[in-house]
């Protein structure tokens, strides 16, 4: 019996994912018939691919030679199903990823024109943060992210649209002088994006780089609870004047001046390789969307 491309492609996944339990779960197949899979190819080519821990499947020398054959045969395979695929490449499903500012001010007018512009094209959506964008586009469980972060994922292409617009903001109760120094912020409550995020990592380096340690850091994953609570006077952050333009014109926050600038982030829009038909199309839309809605400063 020959190998067949199922004990390949789960083979890959056990091996990208570190697990069986997690390979069975994102290609929806019981444990057992994963386990069996990998038992057949072990077999059929009579060496040991992994040593099973109880974590994570680590692969043996001969795993990771299996490994880099295996991702050919993986991308050969891909290269034939576009074959019947290439006259429209914007038709089907397209699993898109954007972090949370992108959610709360550019996603809306970004899904408007691309169902305009491409009628037969279904959009799946994930809001994430950057790093987990990233990861999810090296497993192929999404398609397209606009991130922050930078990815070294295999068979991703990343074009660069530009940079964030990032600010301290924080309330007048909280901060009354717009001008704040990192001694001033230092003993003010802050709260940023969860770990690992680049906002988190942004604000830290801030404080860092001018020898202050923040006394109060707190974290979170909903951005509209973060501009909640900075709205409320409970803490300072960094972040774009465009999610919050409502609270800045009633008063409730106000955009700080502070003496170190904050280093601004890298906007990529990053896609699966093999999605390269009609990307440019998409990038110039979100670059587009993304400078009307004032969350990006273009190159």
């Amino acid at each position: 019996m020959r190998i067949s491309l199922q004990q390949i492609e789960t083979f890959y996944w056990v091996a990208r994912l570190g697990g069986f339990h997690a390979a069975a779960r994102h290609q929806h197949l019981t444990q057992p018939t994963i386990s069996a899979r990998i038992q057949e190819f072990e077999e059929h080519l009579g060496v040991r691919l992994f040593e099973r821990g109880r974590s994570r499947s680590e692969l043996t020398l001969a795993g990771r030679e299996a490994l880099a054959n295996a991702e050919k045969m993986l991308k050969l395979a891909d290269n034939l199903e576009r074959i019947g695929k290439s006259r429209d490449p914007m038709q089907g499903l397209l699993r898109l990823g954007a972090n949370e500012s992108i959610a709360q001010a550019g996603l809306a007018d970004l899904l408007t024109h691309m169902k305009t512009r491409y009628p037969q094209m279904k959009i799946e959506l994930t809001i994430d943060v950057g790093v987990t964008l990233g990861r999810k586009l090296g497993a192929r469980e999404i398609d397209v992210a606009i991130l922050n972060d930078s990815t070294d994922a295999p068979y991703v292409v990343e074009t660069a649209i530009g940079h964030t617009d990032l600010h301290w903001v924080a309330s007048p109760q909280l901060v009354p002088n717009p001008i704040a120094t990192p001694r001033a912020l230092e003993s003010v409550p802050i709260i940023t994006v969860s770990q690992p995020s680049s906002n988190h990592s942004l604000v830290m380096n801030w404080f860092r780089n001018a020898g202050c340690t923040p006394e109060n850091i707190s974290s979170c994953n909903s951005l509209s609870t973060m501009l909640r609570l900075v709205a409320a006077g409970h803490a300072a952050a960094v972040l774009s004047p465009a999610i919050m333009r409502s609270d800045i014109e009633g008063g409730l926050i106000h955009v700080l001046n502070t003496e170190r600038p904050i280093t601004q982030q890298a906007f990529f829009v990053a896609y699966q390789e093999e999605r390269h038909g009609g990307m440019d199309a998409i990038v110039e839309l979100v670059k587009d969307v993304l400078t009307r809605s004032r969350l990006l400063i273009p190159d």
